[in-house]
């Protein structure tokens, strides 16, 4: 929205504002014209206005009105459905401009998408029904109407289309029925008074055509529909110069209207305008090059002033497209419906894979963990240890054994480093103790209660520490230790206010250096946050050695 100021300025051949924020689409035009600019287009006068960002409660209220308005659908609160609303009303916006634009192809399958994920929109069903319908699959576009009167009972478009197919397929009377029960919910609106000009002129009923065409045109003058039935009536009544002026009429309003343009040809083919005939032909012809009726009727002005190899012509034209278009709406009409099936089968099996989904899921007891957690190096491993001296289950595997860096050992268990891969695993540890470093917490499922303690250093002390680390082992760092300072500091802040949100997270944190240095002003919290988890809360600071604080912040 922002680009479309910008763009068009410069489609007018104005400058776009230094300080405008969008951009000009230089895409959408063939030429490649300079970008001209000024500062800006506001009154230099004038007080500059503030284009800060909105609060999270601003957006909320802005939101809520778009609702009320009608212009959004009301926002899910869960991110999950919020973004599949997003994504199918992107889904049903585009193939409304397929289908505005005639590319009913590439409307279908979109359509597909959003009647299927959301079945009680009418307006997604009956643009499906009228998709498939415009497509030639009379079949399909009948049985999304009948699931659309069975669920939305007798809606007046339902019923349009229902007539609409009727008459494609010959049975007019049952078309008439649909009108009349149109006419006695909706009167005489717009859509019902054109689709019964073209029943009534289909079965012959001239009177009903013409009475129908005249409360048309008082509704809307420039009706292509309306001025196309008074043409026919007044050929049906043999008067073609009034048929001549009605179709002028109907393609003044719409020049590219084919069936004006054949009705005009018809007209003056009764007035043996012959020549004339064949130019209103010949255009008709130019908007709808394939229509054997048209063709029939050329081939007809060109036997009368006898051009008779134009005439052999056409009926070798008519004869080769009748066999093209037998075959090749059979072709079209078959690769739509495996694509239909295709789409069918994989909307199937995705909900098939979505409920067994929800059957495992629903089968999985939720379970409580007691999880130590914070960056690499800050105290994660003192914390498990005071917890086992407090009588606490630890899970771990002892593969990690003491060494110089920890001399009282790691208390770590490998596997979790594989939740990614097996979100379940956890499940094993139930009402223990595990060490979860910080990076790995996105990761545990959230089907559970976790207890987290959140241990916090300065971070410069922490990156000391991985460093003198590593240079034990004989590796070397893998960035600045700036770089480190800061990449670990916005991860720490970020963690935190994540845990902070999360309904199914007790959180506390513990600041390691004060505990380390006054245990007392660190463990009643600790304390009132294990509750009856530990046995023997009073042996919390038997772990605690001063002495093993190294890499301390100067």
């Amino acid at each position: 929205l922002l680009d479309i100021a910008p763009t068009i300025l410069h489609a007018f051949g104005l400058p776009v504002g230094n300080d405008m924020e969008g951009r000009v689409l230089t895409e959408l035009f063939q030429e490649s014209l300079p970008i001209q600019t000024i500062p800006t287009w506001e009154n230099p006068d004038g007080s500059s206005r503030n284009r800060g960002s909105l609060t999270g409660e601003e957006s909320q209220a802005l939101l809520e009105q778009f609702v009320a308005l009608g212009y959004i659908n009301e926002i899910s609160d869960d991110p999950t459905r919020a973004a599949n609303e997003t994504n199918r009303e992107n889904k049903w916006n585009l193939a409304r401009a397929y289908l505005y634009t005639g590319k009913n192809d590439r409307a279908l399958p979109l359509l597909e998408d959003c009647y299927n994920a959301n079945p009680e929109r009418t307006d997604y069903a009956q643009a499906l029904a009228k998709t498939q319908f415009a497509l030639g699959l009379t079949y399909e576009a009948e049985e999304t109407l009948e699931i659309c009167l069975e669920t939305f009972g007798e809606s007046i478009s339902a019923h349009v289309l229902k007539a609409q197919i009727h008459i494609e397929k010959g049975n007019n009377a049952k078309a008439l029925e649909h009108l009349d029960t149109i006419r006695e919910q909706a009167g005489e609106e717009v859509p019902v008074l054109e689709l019964s000009c073209r029943a009534y002129t289909t079965l012959g009923m001239w009177d009903e055509a013409r009475a129908n065409a005249e409360k048309l045109l008082i509704i809307d003058p420039t009706s292509i529909q309306a001025h196309n039935t008074r043409t026919q009536c007044h050929l049906n009544d043999k008067d073609p110069q009034a048929a001549v002026d009605t179709a002028l009429a109907a393609i003044s309003f719409q020049f590219a209207s084919p069936r004006a343009h054949h009705l005009l040809g018809s007209a003056l083919i009764q007035l043996e305008q012959f020549e004339e005939a064949e130019h209103a032909l010949k255009n008709c012809l130019q908007l709808d090059r394939e229509n054997a009726s048209v063709l029939t009727t050329l081939k007809k002005v060109y036997q009368i002033t006898e051009q008779t190899e134009k005439a052999a012509a056409l009926e070798n034209d008519l004869v080769r497209q009748k066999v093209i278009h037998t075959s090749q709406r059979e072709k079209h009409l078959t690769s739509l419906r495996h694509g239909i099936t295709a789409r069918a089968k994989a909307r199937h099996s995705k909900r098939m894979a979505k409920r067994e989904a929800a059957a495992k899921e629903a089968a999985i007891k939720p379970c409580s963990f007691t999880i130590v957690s914070g960056l690499p190096r800050s105290g994660t491993s003192l914390m498990m240890q005071m917890l086992r001296a407090a009588g606490m289950d630890l899970m771990h595997d002892g593969k990690r054994k003491a060494d110089e860096d920890n001399l009282e050992g790691y208390w770590e268990w490998e596997e979790i480093k594989s939740l990614k891969k097996n979100p379940r695993l956890i499940e094993q540890a139930d009402g223990k103790v595990i060490k979860v470093i910080s990076a790995l917490l996105p990761l545990l499922p959230p089907r559970h209660q976790y207890h987290v303690i959140f241990m916090k250093r300065p971070v410069e002390e922490v990156v000391d520490s991985q460093w003198k680390m590593i240079e034990r082992r004989g590796q070397n760092p893998v960035s600045e230790k700036q770089h480190l300072i800061q990449t670990q500091q916005t991860h720490a802040k970020q963690t935190l206010a994540q845990l902070r949100q999360c309904k199914n997270v007790d959180l506390i944190e513990i600041d390691y250096p004060e505990m380390v240095a006054n245990p007392g002003s660190q463990l009643d919290a600790l304390k009132t946050f294990l509750g009856e988890t530990a046995p023997e809360p009073e042996k919390l600071t038997q772990a605690i050695r001063p002495d093993l604080h190294r890499n301390k912040a100067s």
